[in-house]
């Protein structure tokens, strides 16, 4: 199983998710040990830390659940 990061927005209307253009987090980790230390990262190097929070994702046979 693979585990995605999303980037959750805060916008005065409500959010929106994306995934950080980081070419590792498209590709996802094989494990969340290493999904979290790139949370850990991203959230160092983010200009706006105030607007955009994380969500850690893990890819399933049907689908993808939230695993924060």
């Amino acid at each position: 199983m693979k585990y995605f990061i999303l980037s959750k927005y805060k916008y005065i209307r409500g959010y929106e998710h994306d995934m950080p253009a980081n070419e590792r987090c498209k590709n996802g980790f094989d494990n969340l040990e290493q999904a979290k230390q790139a949370v850990a990262a991203l959230k160092v190097l983010n200009h706006r830390p105030d607007m955009v929070s994380y969500i850690i994702v893990q890819e399933t046979a049907d689908t993808r659940t939230a695993v924060q």
